[in-house]
């Protein structure tokens, strides 16, 4: 049956047709991570987590720097 495709285009004088191209695919908005671009879900989650934990990381770094602070302050007290 191939032969006979194959001989009907050189009879004929046509050019084997081009494959049909398919057509392009719309990225997901959840994976958008080729642009450097993250979703809304993404950026809701990371809002939610600094207003969750941002408190207590700060309060963290707050305590930190009084312990490494304190010993240098208290020779002039």
């Amino acid at each position: 049956m191939a032969d006979r495709d194959e001989e009907s285009y050189e009879s004929a004088g046509a050019s084997i047709p081009e494959p049909v191209k398919e057509p392009a695919k719309v990225p997901d908005e959840t994976t958008d991570l080729t642009r450097g671009k993250t979703s809304r879900r993404e950026e809701a989650y990371l809002t939610l987590g600094i207003i969750y934990y941002g408190g207590h990381v700060a309060h963290w770094v707050w305590l930190q720097v009084q312990e490494q602070l304190f010993p240098l302050v208290q020779p002039y007290t």
